[in-house]
């Protein structure tokens, strides 16, 4: 089979059999090669493959169980114009909650986990941030709610890895935190430097091929290719360190015409069958 029918397969029978024990072993197959770079995740632009092999195992197989997930009106809907979408992806929440649980990938208590581990806290406006100072690490509990569904958090997550490496986000698991909403558990490098100006950041993001969105009142703060959507790149979330420009947290998407940002991107669909309705499966959750 191609890449895109083992796919096609995998969430085929997730969706009608649940993670069986051999659906189980095959996604976790499926998910190695990917991460290996040994199957492309069409979704993703060619480009940006690399973002999963960063993003750990996990990441491939939660994006695999998203992808087989129907499309949602949250994911057609312009940046941050859905507020009164929220929990409309709860399907891909629900798989992959069963997965993580499965897998071993589910963190109960997740904020008490990480205050084992490190030493100081804060909170941003979609993450609560943990810092391991000791071992250079920062932990993030990241919320959706800057994405609405599963599937667009991944995607950034994915789109980061690629673009800004140095701190790729590797995804150790899933949880609810002490507000029950569901939240990505991640590890990242703990970089320190200095705020870019504006000049330097248009510099940085235009030598990556990017352009001015023409977003945020002239600020520069977003970016974009025909593919990608990259924004929120404020004085806190890139620095300037001994050894160049970290970008520690940016809004990345894919730039569907959807987003009225100027992009081309289409993202391919897979080729399913959802014969369950959306009814059906709210009686699950």
């Amino acid at each position: 089979m191609t890449d895109f029918e083992r796919l096609n397969d995998i969430n085929q029978r997730v969706w009608e059999q649940g993670f069986t024990a051999n659906n189980l072993r095959d996604l976790e197959t499926l998910s190695e090669d990917i991460k290996n770079g040994a199957a492309v995740f069409e979704r993703i632009p060619y480009a940006q493959q690399s973002g999963l092999s960063k993003g750990s195992e996990v990441l491939c197989a939660a994006s695999i169980i998203c992808r087989g997930c129907p499309r949602t009106e949250s994911e057609t809907r312009q940046i941050y114009d859905t507020d009164d979408l929220f929990g409309e992806g709860r399907i891909q929440e629900y798989l992959v909650e069963t997965w993580a649980r499965l897998s071993g990938k589910w963190i109960d208590e997740p904020e008490a986990y990480l205050e084992k581990l490190c030493q100081l806290q804060d909170r941003g406006t979609e993450s609560e941030v943990y810092f391991d100072v000791n071992h250079h690490l920062v932990y993030k509990l990241i919320s959706l709610k800057h994405y609405n569904v599963l599937r667009l958090a991944l995607d950034r997550i994915i789109i980061h890895n690629a673009l800004f490496p140095e701190t790729a986000l590797t995804v150790l698991g899933f949880a609810h935190d002490r507000n029950s909403a569901f939240v990505v558990v991640i590890q990242q490098p703990y970089v320190s430097g200095n705020p870019i100006n504006p000049d330097e950041r248009m510099s940085f993001m235009y030598e990556m091929g990017f352009q001015d969105a023409g977003m945020d009142y002239g600020m520069h703060l977003n970016y974009k290719t025909d593919d990608l959507y990259v924004g929120d790149l404020n004085e806190f979330n890139v620095l300037k360190g001994e050894s160049g420009y970290h970008v520690i947290d940016a809004d990345c998407r894919l730039n569907v015409s959807a987003l009225e940002c100027g992009g081309t991107y289409i993202v391919p669909q897979p080729e399913l069958d959802f014969t369950q309705s959306f009814k059906d499966w709210q009686s699950k959750i």
